[in-house]
């Protein structure tokens, strides 16, 4: 009897741990959207958002078993929709300054990541993100270098631009609207490729649908530090890097080792990275893995992901 008691108290107190990082009213943000999290009578946990007037729910059950761990699964009588559906478990993490809830499908790859630490407005933390992923030295097409700053263009070192994100229903785009003295000026769809950015020069239809039209600028990456430097800082939940070539996401996963002096032994990796100046490798990786941080560990795994995916998944293919 005493042992069955200790066990049931274990098991009370892994729910009580939960449910004080999992808060009634707290806001976990996946790219532009705000999931509000209620915590039911039973412990479960039930993640609600509502998107262009439908409600978006879906609903965590504790694992008994399993400490910080779910069953994901539908609301009982919602009339939402759960965009997670291929998602069958879920994983607490609240460890380095985090806390996330990751999302898992039955072959444990990292569909995607609730983040609870934003205090922003999901628009915000989205459109933040998007330009940090953007943001860097490039040369353009006459040799001369541009600097994409926070909402600032610059030119040979002088502020010639300031540029806008375009979103649509709250939701990242993409697409940037550049006003000021360059050659930039307009209204461009901006796609992250290998050796840079392309700018494909499009207009916005009645219905707020982008359409390309036949101007196009490459921009190509100048700066002295990793191209995909942010992927060593940032959370990638914003699904921008799904845009991606497979072959461009490959060397982006490896670029988040690459700062930590990863030895390489695939050809491309090799050449690639070595082509660089920044990269350091080391005489040997044993102690690369111990030096990731959360972010770089859930980021290789979340571009994994995507880099199984089949291709017509993407939103964009690069030009």
């Amino acid at each position: 009897m005493k042992k069955i008691m200790l066990i049931a108290v274990s098991c009370l107190l892994a729910l009580s741990a939960q449910a004080q990082v999992i808060k009634n009213g707290s806001s976990w943000n996946i790219a532009d959207m705000d999931y509000t999290a209620k915590v039911n009578a039973d412990r479960s946990i039930t993640l609600n958002a509502c998107a262009e007037g439908e409600e978006l729910v879906l609903r965590l059950t504790p694992n008994p078993s399993k400490n910080n761990e779910y069953t994901v699964g539908e609301e009982p009588g919602a009339d939402g929709f759960n965009p997670f559906s291929k998602a069958t478990r879920a994983r607490l993490i609240n460890q380095q300054g985090w806390k996330l809830i990751c999302l898992y499908d039955d072959n444990s790859h990292l569909l995607d990541i609730f983040d609870g630490t934003q205090m922003a407005e999901g628009t915000k933390v989205a459109v933040g993100k998007w330009m940090q992923q953007i943001m860097g030295k490039y040369t353009d097409r006459y040799g001369d270098v541009i600097e994409i700053g926070m909402e600032t263009i610059y030119e040979k070192g002088v502020a010639r631009a300031t540029y806008e994100n375009i979103t649509f229903n709250g939701g990242v785009t993409g697409v940037v609207k550049i006003s000021g003295l360059t050659n930039l000026e307009g209204m461009w769809q901006v796609v992250q490729t290998l050796d840079g950015l392309t700018l494909l020069e499009v207009e916005q239809d009645e219905y707020g649908l982008f359409n390309r039209k036949s101007n196009k600028e490459v921009l190509k990456w100048a700066g002295s530090e990793s191209r995909f430097g942010y992927a060593n800082q940032i959370l990638l939940n914003d699904r921008m890097f799904r845009m991606m070539k497979k072959s461009t996401l490959r060397i982006m996963r490896n670029a988040i080792l690459a700062r930590h002096g990863y030895m390489f032994s695939s050809p491309d990796l090799v050449e690639y990275f070595g082509n660089t100046t920044w990269f350091a490798p080391r005489p040997s990786n044993d102690d690369v893995d111990e030096e990731l941080t959360l972010v770089e560990r859930l980021n290789i795994e979340l571009i994994k992901a995507e880099e199984n995916n089949p291709d017509h998944k993407s939103y964009v293919k690069e030009p």
